[in-house]
């Protein structure tokens, strides 16, 4: 069920609103109990607030509740709120690049690593051969994913490519070296690179623009932008140049840390190796009492009826334009 709650901005022709996404209510409805064994499982299925990628089938995040006899959800082993969620493959948008891992986290959605390619000729292992520090969860942190595109645009030397963050990638010139291009953040020159995308027999490599991060939280060069380029081409003193492919994650990661407590929840552990983060309400015990509105960890919170039946769901907040 969406809830939309809408606040219009004086002045503005659009509106900001918030909108509340709800998981399915569970407890006892019309005379019946939809509990198993005195628990209910929310996933992408039954709760939009998770991360759920439709074309794809992407998505695992679970939140588990098990209720006692008192209607409460212990904090003591075993806990009465557990949350789990597993990264997973994902093709970027421009296919040649490969894959890399991606994983839902508290309703987000967040990079967690390059994986290796099958075809370094066609240019798959790229962005996983020029980091140094392929896995985020490895690092215990992760990384939003702000920008996956294979949408073609005309860029100019005249009009920089504008990026998220405060970056914007420059074509400076061309000649017979190649296309020279200047990245910037927030004004400030931070990376330039020489690409050469319409030479003869061009790779992936040759046509892709790629900045390795010095330092991404605990990450040491880690590639957090990429730009393909169909073509470039000098006309009148002007560069012009065709992408088709952007790629872009934060510089600034999300701690997840274990031990790391987020409101109710506290994370258990992070494997690397099998992408999988877990964690419980270890030391935060909840009652389910009528009428009780309770934050478990930032943007998924839980309400219960005003009623003497129990009833419960998660749900979350989001802005959204009206």
């Amino acid at each position: 069920m969406l809830t939309v709650l809408c606040m219009p901005i004086f002045g503005q022709t659009t509106a900001t609103k918030t909108c509340e996404i709800r998981g399915q209510v569970a407890g006892t409805i019309n005379g019946m109990s939809n509990l198993v064994d005195n628990s209910f499982t929310w996933n992408p299925q039954n709760f939009a607030g998770f991360f759920y990628d439709i074309k794809k089938d992407l998505g695992t995040e679970s939140l588990k509740f098990v209720l006692t006899e008192d209607n409460k959800l212990s904090g003591d082993a075993p806990y009465g709120v557990t949350y789990t969620t597993t990264a997973q493959n994902k093709n970027f948008e421009r296919d040649l690049w490969g894959s890399y891992k991606v994983i839902g986290f508290q309703g987000e959605k967040y990079f967690a690593g390059y994986n290796y390619g099958v075809d370094e000729q066609t240019g798959s292992r790229i962005f996983y051969e020029w980091s140094t520090d392929k896995n985020s969860l490895s690092s215990e942190q992760l990384e939003k994913i702000l920008i996956d595109s294979k949408d073609e645009m005309t860029v100019t030397s005249g009009t920089p490519l504008k990026l998220a963050e405060g970056y914007e990638l420059v074509l400076k010139l061309i000649d017979t070296n190649g296309m020279y291009l200047e990245l910037s953040k927030n004004g400030y020159v931070v990376d330039s690179k020489v690409i050469s995308p319409s030479k003869d027999g061009a790779t992936e490599a040759d046509k892709t623009y790629y900045y390795k991060n010095p330092a991404v939280g605990e990450q040491k060069k880690l590639v957090t932008i990429g730009v393909h380029f169909k073509n470039a081409i000098s006309i009148q003193n002007q560069t012009v140049a065709t992408v088709d492919g952007k790629w872009q994650i934060s510089d600034t990661p999300l701690a997840i840390m274990a031990d790391t407590q987020y409101d109710k929840m506290t994370i258990r552990t992070v494997d690397a190796t099998a992408g999988v983060i877990a964690m419980d309400n270890k030391d935060n015990a909840i009652t389910l009492s009528k009428n009780k509105e309770t934050t478990l960890m930032p943007g998924i919170n839980l309400r219960t009826a005003d009623n003497d039946t129990l009833r419960f769901y998660i749900y979350s907040e989001k802005n959204c334009q009206c």
